[in-house]
This record gives C-alpha cells, sequence and structure tokens, in this order.
C-alpha cells in the first residue's frame, strides 16, 4: 500500500478534462500503477477537502516512439477520473 501522498502524481488537463470539469464535477489525476480506487479517493479528500461519489480508474499502455533509428516503448500509466459531490469544486491552480 502506497501512502497517500504519494498516490496522486499529477492532475491532468486536457480538453476532455476540462469539459467533464464543467460539464460533470469530475476530475482527472494520473496516479500510481498499483494504487486502487480507495486509496485514490482517500488521497483526494484528504488533500483537496471534497466528498468523493466516484472514482473510475484506465490504465493506457504505452506508445512506440522512433528515437533516430531505433524504436524504445513509452512506460504504461493509470487515470483516475473523479466524480465529487454536487456544489464542491477543486482549485488546481491556487495563487496563480
Amino acid at each position: 500500500m502506497a501512502h497517500l501522498s504519494d498516490v496522486i502524481i499529477k492532475p491532468v488537463l486536457t480538453e476532455k478534462s476540462a469539459t467533464l470539469t464543467d460539464d460533470l464535477n469530475t476530475y482527472c489525476f494520473k496516479v500510481l500503477k498499483n494504487s486502487n480506487k480507495i486509496e485514490i479517493k482517500n488521497a483526494v479528500e484528504k488533500f483537496f477537502d471534497v466528498k468523493v461519489e466516484k472514482v473510475t480508474t484506465t490504465t493506457n499502455p504505452g506508445k512506440l516512439r522512433r528515437f533516430g533509428r531505433g524504436v524504445k516503448k513509452s512506460s504504461h500509466y493509470k487515470k483516475a477520473y473523479v466524480k465529487i459531490a454536487e456544489g464542491q469544486k477543486i482549485e488546481l491552480f491556487k495563487g496563480i
């Protein structure tokens, strides 16, 4: 079991995640590969002081990348889509 401060790596800020945030109050985070939904829920509730309703995870495979004549594979990663309670929001950029 990972420590709660190590579970969330960074928020994923894309066009799709911005749409999910506006429409469904769902935020997207890049998380540790071996973390489970309960750990993700506890980490988000602790760090952002919100009530989490639902956590959905996806594991994305690595892609083949060309480097000169060689081909290497990037590592796979896990994303978590976290739906929070109605009326609450997460400030990802405080003070900017």
